[in-house]
């Protein structure tokens, strides 16, 4: 999330700013822990958003009522406006109405730095966990969903125009990047780099971004038929569906496939060619809720608690749960800690 403060043109055709402190102290290195998870009132902290990212609403977890643990930092990083964003809130929203009084021409690259986010723009809704990039627009609305649990994004800022030049048309909208491709990997690798130089060391890792990303895309754009887009749509419309339904017992891949208005071989043949499997990603977003939960414990809540998470995240065989929860995080539930 982030706008840039005062653009101005350099040859490589990025915007160049001012350093904005919007939390002290300056010069930090590296950049990762910058933005810290402090208690503020919602109000100061919606007015911090407001400052770097333009206009958006906060909505803090229902544990808390009037404040967020969290912190924003804007700097220029290799020519890029870039925001460190640190929260625990329940969710960040932007609408139509706020687009239309802060447009903000932006195409926000993030970097998922710690925690998990979801985020929903245009039709889809995708869930990012460390490591992962996605590529949101300004111009659509979105809500960005955090469960109460910390969460920190690194945010390029790209003037939408650049973005659209350099990108291609595909970049708009809002994109979740394949993680697993090496032109991904190369772009997370150099973010990670970028924001851990001083600035004389950064001059040309802004521009090399740019240019992972446009070849990104373009290639995306080459290989992907309509079939293909088709496919990775419906896909994405089965996860979004995944997400918001992970807690219900009931979701297996009969009644998604029902939600969905497809036949169960269908649906099983549209996850295959994306490499997954229905049950699989089902089980992993319930696992992934269940760690967020398990981290967002309270001091001094026994362990019956953990059973409670289990079966309110979807699980209905507590041995299942303790197995595969070991399996995907290497360490049993009672050992997660906030």
């Amino acid at each position: 999330m982030g706008r840039s403060q005062s653009p101005s043109s350099q040859a490589a055709g990025m915007p160049r700013s001012r350093h904005v402190e919007v939390s002290p102290p300056p010069g930090s290195r590296p950049l990762r822990a910058s933005a810290r998870f402090a208690p503020i009132p919602v109000d100061a902290y919606a007015a911090r958003l407001q400052a770097v990212c333009g206009a958006f609403s906060v909505e803090p977890a229902a544990r808390r009522e009037a404040t967020v643990e969290g912190d924003i930092t804007l700097l220029s990083a290799g020519g890029i406006d870039t925001a460190i964003v640190s929260l625990d809130a329940q969710s960040v929203a932007r609408t139509a109405r706020m687009i239309r009084q802060d447009p903000a021409e932006h195409l926000f690259l993030l970097l998922q730095d710690s925690g998990t986010s979801g985020i929903r723009q245009g039709d889809q809704e995708v869930r990012l966990r460390a490591g992962d990039l996605y590529l949101a627009d300004s111009a659509c609305p979105s809500e960005f969903i955090y469960n109460g649990r910390r969460s920190r994004q690194i945010s390029l800022h790209l003037p939408r125009d650049l973005a659209r030049r350099r990108l291609g048309e595909t970049c708009l909208g809002g994109v979740g990047l394949d993680r697993t491709d090496p032109l991904c990997v190369a772009v997370r690798a150099v973010v990670t780099k970028l924001l851990s130089l001083d600035a004389p060391a950064q001059s040309s890792l802004g521009e090399t971004v740019l240019d992972l990303l446009g070849a990104y895309f373009h290639h995306w754009d080459r290989q992907s038929a309509p079939q293909d887009r088709q496919r990775e749509s419906l896909y994405a419309e089965a996860c979004r569906l995944i997400s918001r339904h992970a807690c219900e017992p009931g979701l297996d891949i009969d009644s998604l496939a029902s939600r969905l208005g497809l036949s169960r071989r269908s649906l099983q043949r549209h996850f295959e060619a994306m490499g997954e499997t229905v049950s699989a990603v089902i089980l992993r977003t319930r696992l992934d809720l269940a760690h967020n939960r398990l981290l967002a414990r309270q001091d001094g809540e026994d362990m019956s608690s953990i059973a409670a998470i289990a079966y309110d995240t979807g699980f209905n065989d507590l041995s299942h749960f303790y197995r595969t929860f070991r399996t995907r995080f290497g360490t049993a539930p009672g050992a997660v800690r906030g």
